[in-house]
């Protein structure tokens, strides 16, 4: 379930402007580019060499898992200045996962090698990032344990607050979502099916706890659904 619920995970490129040596991230900026992905199409995809890391600059995407029998499963959706392609650093960097733009995404690449050589030259950087890393492990371990131990109302409910974390409220209407994950790809992170996050999404509405509005969702009482995922 992504990084979860009312989790913050530092941005890569505060840790590179706090962390980094002036030269570093002059270095580092100078040898980024920006790429743009249309919604649908893949950044990068599982199996291949890793050749760069990403840094969403604006936009929206999920990270996709083949699991046993061909199935998958997204197990994170991120958005503005957060990082993508970190896990395949090693010594065969290859990308572990596909991940797929959800709406039009503006991206920040730095290739492998310079990043692996910023880390060897950044002591500080390097510590933070691996707490970085770490954390980011940590809360991926935690959502492991919510699928075994949450039912599959508990997982839906998690899923909307993250959906919430993640990519924030609308400027305009602040209870409308600034982006409602499809129904499907709820279903993928909650580990259920299509037919129960549509009976789900219907019974919180009827409880007044969201607002479906074609296919956006709005949350009328966040307190209620964090009740519903069982927080105090």
């Amino acid at each position: 379930m992504g990084q979860g619920s009312g989790s913050q995970l530092k941005r890569l490129d505060a840790l590179i402007a706090e962390y980094c040596s002036p030269e570093w991230q002059e270095l580092l900026k100078e040898r980024n580019t920006q790429l743009t992905f249309k919604k649908g199409e893949h950044i990068f995809s599982d199996g291949q060499v890793a050749t760069h890391m990403f840094m969403i600059h604006r936009g929206r995407v999920k990270v996709v898992v083949r699991q046993a029998a061909g199935r998958e499963r997204i197990i994170r959706i991120a958005g503005d200045g957060e990082v993508l392609g970190h896990r395949a650093i090693g010594d065969k960097p290859i990308y572990t996962a596909t991940v797929t733009a959800l709406s039009e995404t503006r991206v920040n690449t730095i290739p492998m090698p310079l990043f692996l050589s910023t880390l060897r030259a950044n002591n500080l950087f390097c510590y933070h990032f691996l707490l970085y890393f770490a954390e980011e492990m940590r809360l991926l371990d935690q959502d492991m344990r919510d699928l075994m131990e949450l039912d599959v109302p508990q997982r839906i409910a998690k899923t909307l607050l993250l959906n919430k974390d993640i990519f924030g409220f609308d400027e305009k209407d602040k209870r409308k979502f600034a982006f409602t994950v499809a129904r499907k790809d709820i279903a993928s992170i909650a580990d259920t099916t299509y037919e129960s996050v549509i009976r789900t999404l219907a019974d919180l509405q009827r409880q007044g706890i969201i607002q479906l509005v074609g296919k956006e969702i709005r949350l009328l009482k966040r307190k209620e659904l964090e009740k519903v995922m069982g927080m105090p």
